[in-house]
Formats: structure tokens, sequence, C-alpha cells
């Protein structure tokens, strides 16, 4: 079974292609500054990343000294016979740079073609190692760092369903996100305790207030804070469901790669059972999923 950035999941994928080519931008210098944050991760990453270049850094060179060189004497017999102005000597150079240049973009397209297409298990840890993963992604990549493991041993159409149940997990655990988000933003915005300090001030001034105009607009402000109250704490209750369903798939996902850490120790004992296991624990999260999902649905059209 062969496992490339295009088969995982979405957001995570692309994540792994900007760094990817943020890395192969990475200049000799930075071998110079080894104690910077996150560069000793990202170095020891883009050698795993990059060790199967098809060009490699010497022969890209090599390359674009030749062709400078060779179109620079053409020019300079040119030159000479008059056939090139004089100017036109700086061509040998420029395209010599220009060979150096399109040899390392066409490297560096292929590498990422080539990862999109297949990775290998240690690839797979690399990438985790250097973007930012939430727990529950960094037990996906694990994950599917342990299907490569295991093959050629494990069935080829199982490790395609697994591969598949995992995706499904962790794009729930996207759209939980998601929703958590949007959920937190909405009730830091009706904070209850600075609400509640709003409409105390509120009866505050009322009490103190004469005039029937200022008293019934008061009314009315205190009227709207109180069903702003009443949107938080509805909201609530779904924000407790959301992170609690959040919390269930991490652990099904760290279920996931131990039930594979201990098939690539024991395969012929553990493959049957720990398989059956897989796919009961992802079909009975996803079904609790979707109700967390229709139920924070439902309180946000209530809103």
């Amino acid at each position: 079974m062969s496992i490339g950035l295009r088969n995982i999941d979405p957001e995570i994928a692309e994540r792994i292609r900007i760094k990817l080519g943020i890395l192969r931008t990475m200049g000799f210098e930075d071998h110079q500054h080894p104690h910077a944050p996150g560069r000793e991760a990202d170095l020891a990453a883009r050698d795993v990343l990059q060790r199967r270049d098809p060009v490699p850094f010497v022969m890209r060179w090599a390359a674009s000294l030749a062709m400078g060189f060779t179109v620079l004497i053409a020019v300079a017999q040119g030159v000479n016979s008059g056939a090139i102005p004089g100017p036109f000597v700086i061509a040998g150079p420029a395209l010599g740079g220009l060979t150096y240049y399109l040899s390392w973009w066409m490297n560096k397209r292929g590498r990422i073609n080539d990862l999109d297409a297949h990775m290998q298990s240690v690839e797979v840890r690399a990438a985790s190692a250097i973007i930012d993963v939430t727990p529950s992604e960094r037990s996906y990549l694990e994950s599917i760092a342990l299907l490569l493991d295991l093959q050629p041993s494990l069935d080829r159409q199982t490790g395609k369903d697994i591969l598949t149940e995992l995706n499904m997990l962790m794009g729930q655990s996207h759209k939980l996100d998601a929703y958590r988000s949007n959920l937190v933003a909405a009730i830091n915005a009706e904070s209850p305790d600075a609400l509640i300090a709003q409409r105390e001030e509120l009866r505050a001034r009322l009490s103190r207030t004469s005039d029937s105009a200022a008293k019934s607009a008061f009314e009315q402000s205190i009227e709207l804070i109180d069903s702003r109250c009443r949107v938080a704490e509805t909201l609530r209750p779904g924000l407790e469901r959301v992170e609690a369903q959040q919390e269930v798939i991490e652990q099904t996902l760290a279920s996931v790669q131990s039930s594979l850490a201990r098939m690539k120790v024991a395969p012929a004992e553990l493959t049957v059972p720990d398989l059956a296991l897989i796919r009961e624990s992802i079909s009975e999260v996803t079904g609790q999923t979707q109700a967390v999902e229709e139920a924070v649905q439902e309180v946000m059209a209530l809103r």
C-alpha cells in the first residue's frame, strides 16, 4: 500500500507542503545557527525529507557553472568576431544562474510531487516533528507511520480501510475544532460575569433615576442583557459536549496508535482482534460525533 500526502488529511498535508517549501529555501548559513528555536529539528527533518533528491546540490552547481562557462565562451567568441555586441558577454553568467535556479525549482517541485505520491514512515515522523500538531494529529500521523512500518505483512485492503477510518476521525476532529472556536467566540462575547456586572450597574442607575423616559431606556437595556445571559448559558452545554467529544476522538486515535504499535511487535497474534477493535471504536465515535454536531447546530440555530 502506498501512502502519500494526497492520501492523508488535506489540512495536515497542506501544512506539510508549506513547511517543506520553507525548508527548501533555507540557505547554507542556517547551519551556522543550530541553537535557534526549532532550527535543529528543521535541519534534521530537511535531511530526511530531501534524502531522495533526484538532483543533488553539488550536481546543480556543477551544471550551472558548466552552462555558464560554455555560454560565456560562446558569447566571447561572438564578441571577438563582431557578431555579438560586447554588453551581451554578461549573458553567460546570467544563463548559468538561470540554469541553477531552474534546476533547484524543478527539484523542489519534483520532491513535493514525490511525497504527494508516497512517503516512508521515517518521512511521516519527520514531517510530524516540524509542524504544529495537536495531540490528536500527532497520534494520527504516528498511526500512519505505523501502517507503513507494518507493510508488507499488513493486508493492502485492510491498510486502506484503516487509513480511510483514520482520515474520517481526523475530519471529524477538524469539524469539532471549528464548532468549538465559534462557540468559544460566542460565549466569550457574552461573558456572564461581565454581563452581570453591567446589569447590576444599570439597575443601580435605574434606582437613582426619576425620569420616566430614562427609566424605560434602562429597563430595556437590562432586558437585553438578560437575553444575552440566556444565550451564553444556552451555548455553554454545547461547548462542553464538543470538548468532551474532542477528548473521545483524541483517545480513540491514541488507542488506534497503540493497537498498531502492538501489531508491529506481534502481527500474527494481534492482527485480527486489533483490527476489529479499531473498526468498532471508530464506528462508535463517528456516530457520537455526528450526534454532537447535530445538537450544536440546533443550539446555534436557536441562538
